[in-house]
C-alpha cells in the first residue's frame, strides 16, 4: 500500500488514473515518489577481456573456472573466442575486474561450511 492507496483492491482503471494523479503531483513537486535507478547491463566480454581478467587475478584456467562455477572448458571457449559469457557469467567476471580480492574472499567464505552443517551431513538417515 503506497501513500494510504490499497491498489490491490483497485480496478485496472482507478489504478492507472491514479497512478496518474500521483505523477502529475510529482511533476508539480506537489508529491515525492520513491525511484530505483537500475545498474547498466552485464558487459559484452571479448576473448581478450576475459583472459584479461583471469590474469590479472593470477588465477589457472582451472582455479578460475572454479571460482566462477563453470566447466574448464567453458572458459577455454571464452577465452578462444568460440563463445561469449551469458550476462550473469559477464556480470560475475565484471565483478572479479572491479575487485578480485573481494569477490575471491566472498566466494571462498560461502564454499566453507559450518561446524554444525558439517554434523547434520553425518548424521544418518532416521529408519
Amino acid at each position: 500500500m503506497k501513500g494510504g492507496k490499497n491498489y490491490e483492491s483497485m480496478s485496472v482503471f482507478d489504478q492507472l488514473r491514479e497512478g496518474l494523479k500521483d505523477g502529475i503531483a510529482q511533476a508539480r513537486g506537489e508529491l515525492r515518489l520513491d525511484t530505483t535507478t537500475l545498474p547498466a547491463p552485464a558487459p559484452t566480454l571479448s576473448k581478450s577481456k576475459v583472459t584479461a581478467i583471469r590474469k590479472k587475478v593470477g588465477m589457472s584456467q582451472a582455479v578460475f573456472a572454479s571460482y566462477l562455477n563453470v566447466p574448464k572448458k567453458t572458459l577455454q571457449s571464452w577465452e578462444q573466442g568460440a563463445r561469449t559469457p551469458k550476462a550473469s557469467e559477464a556480470r560475475l567476471l565484471q565483478m572479479f575486474a572491479i575487485a578480485p580480492q573481494a569477490l575471491e574472499s566472498l566466494v571462498s567464505q560461502a564454499g566453507r561450511r559450518s561446524p554444525a552443517s558439517r554434523r547434520l551431513q553425518r548424521r544418518k538417515p532416521a529408519r
